[in-house]
């Protein structure tokens, strides 16, 4: 298992009258990232599925986390969240559809 960060996005002032928009960590997780395979074959798919490039699978329930975060791993590569599932909805375990985004800067 690995740690990642999960980050959301927030509005700081920028000190002349205006704000400006700032990631700052909210959770920390233990899990797994994998990448996601397959073909566009099945024209049925959801679209968080096809735009995902990766799955982020958190054995223990977290609660809390959107699509208006991203992860963070230990390499500092950030996947935007596409989708944030808790399946069957009996806070079993996350399983977080995310695209890969790049690096984080500094």
């Amino acid at each position: 298992m690995q740690t990642f960060i999960i980050q959301v996005e927030k509005n700081i002032p920028d000190g002349i009258g205006g704000n400006k928009t700032e990631w700052s960590p909210a959770i920390t997780v233990e899990g797994y990232l994998d990448l996601i395979t397959g073909t566009n074959l099945n024209p049925n798919q959801n679209a968080f599925i096809e735009d995902s490039t990766h799955v982020l699978v958190i054995p223990d329930f977290t609660p809390g986390i959107t699509d208006n975060m991203r992860i963070v791993d230990k390499h500092n590569r950030f996947y935007l969240i596409t989708y944030a599932d808790d399946p069957v909805g009996v806070g079993h375990h996350n399983e977080i559809y995310c695209m890969y985004g790049g690096v984080v800067d500094g």
